[in-house]
Order: C-alpha cells, then structure tokens, then sequence
C-alpha cells in the first residue's frame, strides 16, 4: 500500500494575515493544481468556518476544450456546493485591438474579473494554485527578460492585489508530482489544457526545454529557486523600505533631483517605481525607469520622456514630475448612417452589420445582438463626447468612467464607433449596453454588429 501523500500546504489567510475566518475566492481553471487545491480549501473552509467561492476565466482561445473546462469548473463547485462565478472574453480579438500579447492581454482581463468578483461579493482572498515549478519558472522567465532583483522573487506566497484585496498561494512549496500522486490517491478528477504543449509561448518552452536540462545538474532545483526567490524578497523589501522613507521625508508632488542624484542606484530604481506606482496605480518596466534616471542625472531644465500609460516624466525647476498626457484624439469626428454591410472608418475600425445571422452569437465583447427596431430610422455610428453617458443598470453612467475602468488602450478610447439612436447611446463596443437594448428581439429580428480593426 502506498503511503498517503501530502501538498505542501499553508493556510491562505495566515499567509495573508487575515482572520482564519475570512471568504477566499479560488482561481479555478480545472487542472490537476487548482483541483487539487479546491479539495484542500473544502476542507480547511469547514474546519475554520469560512465561505469558499470558485472562479473561472473562459479566455475564448481553445475553442470546444475551453468550454469543456468551464463546465468542469462548474460541476466541480456544484459537486461541493459552493458559489461559481463565469466570464467570458474572446482575447484573441481584445489582445488584437490592444496590440498586447495573448498572454499580457489574458491575464489583465483575468485579474480584472477576479477583482470584480471580490469586491462585488465582499472577498478579500483570492488563492490561486501556484506552486513550486510555477516559482522556477517565473524567475526563468524574469531573467530572460532582462530582470532586477525583483524579478528573482518570482512570486511571493502572498501580496496585495488592489486596496483591501489580497492574492494567497498556499501550495507555492508544493511539488508538482506531490500534486499529481495526491489526485490519483484521492481520486480527484481535472482537466489537461492542450496549450501547455505549445512551446510557442516561452514559458511552456521553459518547462518542456531549460527545467529539465537545470535538473539534470541540480535535482533539488525547486528547493534551490525558492531560496533564491526568499533571499531577492528579503533584499527587495528592504530596499523599498528605504525607498519609502526617502519618499515620505523628501518627495511631495515631486522628486527632487538634488536629494535623489545621490542615491544609491537601486535605491533610484525603487523611488521611482514606488512613486509611478503610487501616482497612477501601475506598474513601470525596468527599461523605462533606467530611462527616467539617466533623465534625473542629465538634469536639463524642461527636458521630457514619454512613458507608457500616456505619462510624460519631466524636468521642471529641479524636480522631476510625472504628469498624465490628455488622451489623444481621433483623427477626425464622424458621423455614419447604420446599414447593412462592411463599414470602415477612417480610425481603421471595420464595423459588420448582419442582418437576423444563423449562426450562433460568438463570445466577443466587441459584437453584439440589436433588435431591429431600436435601429429602424435614424440610427448612427459616431465616436465619443465629453459629457456622454449611457443608461445601463437603471442608471446612467458617464462612459469616460466606464471605458477607464474597462482599460481599453488609449487608440482606442476616442476612435471606437458608439452605436446612437435619437440621441441615446445604445452600445459603446466593450464597455456597456443600455438597458433598452437588451429586450428580446421581436418580429422584426436583428441586427448583428461587430467590431475589428483592419490590422
């Protein structure tokens, strides 16, 4: 008889330091690892006491096998009688028009669905089953890249997601055969996803290639990345300790470039993440901020550079400043009769209107169903005003919120084609369907609209 095996496993509210009795909400995604995991927080919810929700992130890539894993996901909570949360996003299409890579693109609208979830339902937790070979490969990955110390942590057992919301991995110690010996002994069932033998996405090719090479010279290789990554958190903390001293003693709204030439030059890297950061609640790359020092030390009066997230970092009476740029506009304002047929703006939006289609809705933010009448006469296609809102929820909402909140890119905000009849915004692409528009077509049918870029 085998002995009964055991995951590496730490309560994620003492990783987080909550109550043993906070909610957690559980990143499934059906595999051997979030499976695993469900069966173990089951267990610690009842005997702490505390409410277990799953979600899962249907990412409109893989077609059959994608829903496939999101009905397991789904049984997998009914079988434990617990709360489900689904959303679907074609990223393919998003990751098109945002110009981000598939992987970039997913886990945004991912961690983006996770925190509306928590915040909608009162979640402070959210766990996901990263463990020890995700750590190695996640530093791996950081140091192809061309990585700081902080890309050597890797992942931390716990961090703050967003404001009062925190991110757990209570089995990054676990063993990735541990895992699979505890499904097959308890019988838990999961899900394979056909992508992790693509070796087109580097990190597949670091699992397939490079770990198995690095073991073959270090069998303890896990062991050895997660002394690494504790070692790289220790010395990163106290830097940004230091960094956040110096902020607080010495910056207001800017960085004063006497005070701050003098730095040690890890400590320059981290005031100035920590003060992006801070200011516009995102994250700035290694390459960028190299950039912003070289730009403190040559010190020229009125001097700039461009960032991303349309912040321009400048030098004005010896400080530096980050100011956030106005949106850009579109290039021209349009106005475009709806019908039936391929419309392409002069932005390069192709709009498709398809009248009572046959086939079923695809999943796609970017496309939706319109009952005929609401676009019988007078309907239009125009791009966004100041001031605009659409009556959603049984409210109305000022779309400039919606489409902030929605993080769409900047190219996009000012080009993208709303949908108005008489006056009222029907649809604005991505961001918000109004309230009338969502009655069941009658006789009259509808109209099938859908949104792509010529690139």
């Amino acid at each position: 008889m085998k002995p009964e095996k055991t995951i590496a496993y730490v309560s994620p509210q003492f990783l987080a330091k909550l109550p043993s009795d906070t909610p957690v909400l559980l990143a499934l995604s059906g595999g051997a690892d979030s499976s695993a995991l469900l069966s173990l927080l089951v267990e610690d919810s009842k005997k702490n006491g505390y409410s277990l929700s799953v979600a899962h992130f249907h990412h409109g890539i893989r077609g059959d096998e994608a829903d496939r894993d999101a009905e397991f996901c789904r049984e997998s909570a009914k079988k434990y009688d617990i709360p489900f949360h689904l959303e679907k996003a074609d990223i393919p299409t998003l990751a098109k028009l945002s110009g981000k890579s598939l992987e970039a693109e997913a886990r945004e609208r991912r961690y983006a669905f996770f925190e509306k979830i928590m915040r909608e339902n009162n979640i402070p937790l959210l766990v996901t089953a990263h463990h020890a070979e995700d750590l190695t490969e996640s530093i791996l990955l950081h140091i192809l890249r061309g990585s700081g110390i902080r890309g050597l942590v890797g992942m931390k057992p716990c961090r703050e997601l967003s404001r009062g919301l925190y991110l757990a991995r209570p089995i990054l110690k676990a063993e990735k055969q541990d895992i699979l010996d505890y499904c097959e002994q308890n019988g838990i069932e999961y899900v394979t996803d056909s992508t992790n033998a693509d070796l087109g996405y580097t990190r597949n090719a670091i699992r397939a290639k490079l770990v198995p090479e690095m073991k073959e010279l270090q069998k303890n290789l896990s062991s050895v990345f997660a002394r690494l990554s504790e070692s790289a958190a220790e010395t990163d903390d106290f830097v940004k300790k230091c960094a956040v001293e110096y902020i607080e003693k010495e910056c207001e709204s800017s960085i004063p470039l006497n005070s701050f030439n003098s730095l040690h030059s890890a400590l320059k890297s981290k005031v100035i993440a920590n003060v992006f950061e801070k200011k516009f609640d995102k994250s700035l790359e290694y390459v960028h901020i190299c950039s912003v020092i070289e730009l403190c030390e040559k010190s020229v009066p009125h001097s700039s550079l461009s960032l991303p997230e349309a912040v321009t970092a400048k030098i004005e009476n010896g400080s530096l400043v980050f100011e956030e740029k106005n949106e850009a506009p579109s290039k021209s304002d349009f106005n475009i009769p709806f019908f039936e047929g391929k419309i392409i703006t002069e932005q390069g939006i192709i709009i498709n209107i398809e009248r009572n289609p046959a086939d079923k809705r695809k999943i796609s933010p970017f496309s939706v169903d319109i009952a005929a009448e609401l676009v019988m006469s007078g309907a239009h296609f125009r791009p966004r005003r100041e001031g605009d809102v659409i009556f959603c929820g049984k409210m109305n909402k000022k779309i400039k919120k919606l489409i902030n909140e929605k993080k769409l890119p900047l190219s996009l905000r000012n080009s993208l084609p709303l949908l108005v009849s008489d006056e009222e915004i029907l649809w604005v692409p991505s961001v918000a369907l109004c309230d009338r528009a969502k009655k069941t077509p009658t006789r009259n049918g509808f109209y099938r609209i859908s949104i792509e870029t010529e690139n």
